[in-house]
């Protein structure tokens, strides 16, 4: 068991390129002990690296693949004939952008622990959710217009399901590429969803006033490019504001209307649901660590 911990550890951490050890035991139900001895066998064995978070406190760091780490991973996770070693010899360059993208899904996760049935049953890496939506060209050739920095499918139990795009802004991105990738989400996942008014782009951005220019640009599209066009929810909400309230913080949309997570449009439930939801994996014990 202990071994398949292991596997699963590392096609995690492929799969989302950095993470913390507290954000590895909320993805895969372990608890804090099992998973620093995890992080701790791995380490040792060459597979992973610690990278220092000196946008956080108290000398955090978060861990990532070594190149001979990633190799196996990708071999676990199918990839084999499409990895790539050298964006994996100097780690991750784009680190706030990495734990800020991964701490919205973990936290979400850890919100939902609470409630029976309710949680996170879908998270798409963002080159997974990318792949999603690529688009045959002339020549054979492919692209991908929209690349979301991940994508999530939330159940709530009675109500529905919550499909949402995540767009983490760390503000170095110019509003001119952000209005681009609005037009791309708007050109295209109309012809993806057929119900893409209960489809939701969802945008963090480090300060509130970047909130407001997200929306007006959107709002402006509305009114112009897509006239009388069927779209998805743009929503928008400050970093701070997101971490201090969580599920309950209140996003802001068109016209400044503020609203929570669960309120937003949704996509009807299943018949029935299958599979666990990400963090209530059942564990039966936790693995045992065999010390040399």
């Amino acid at each position: 068991m202990y071994f398949e911990a292991k596997q699963e550890a590392l096609v995690t951490m492929y799969r989302h390129t950095l993470l913390t050890a507290e954000q590895l035991g909320i993805i895969l139900h372990y608890s804090p002990k099992t998973i620093y001895n995890l992080m701790s066998e791995l380490k040792r064995e060459g597979l992973i690296r610690s990278v220092p978070l000196p946008f956080l406190k108290r000398n955090h760091v978060g861990y990532t693949l070594t190149v001979n780490g990633a190799r196996g991973a990708a071999g676990l996770a199918g990839d084999e004939t499409v990895f790539r070693a050298k964006s994996w010899v100097t780690g991750p360059m784009q680190i706030e952008h990495y734990y800020g993208t991964n701490a919205f899904f973990t936290e979400l996760i850890h919100a939902s622990l609470p409630h029976p049935d309710e949680g996170l049953i879908e998270w798409l890496d963002p080159r997974s959710a990318a792949e999603r939506y690529v688009q045959s060209k002339t020549m054979g050739k492919k692209s991908a217009l929209v690349k979301p920095d991940g994508f999530g499918m939330y159940r709530f139990p009675g109500l529905g399901r919550l499909a949402f795009h995540l767009e983490y802004d760390t503000g170095t991105e110019t509003l001119w590429r952000l209005k681009e990738k609005m037009l791309h989400y708007g050109l295209l996942l109309p012809t993806i969803w057929a119900n893409v008014d209960a489809v939701q782009v969802l945008f963090v951005t480090k300060l509130e006033s970047r909130s407001w220019k997200l929306l007006e640009i959107w709002e402006a599209l509305q009114k112009g490019t897509f006239r009388f066009a069927r779209l998805p929810n743009v929503w928008a909400i400050a970093e701070r504001d997101w971490r201090k309230y969580g599920e309950q913080a209140l996003w802001l949309g068109n016209g400044g209307q503020r609203i929570r997570l669960r309120d937003m449009p949704l996509l009807p439930l299943l018949a029935e649901h299958v599979g666990p939801i990400l963090g209530k994996q059942p564990r039966d014990r936790p693995p045992i660590l065999i010390r040399r």
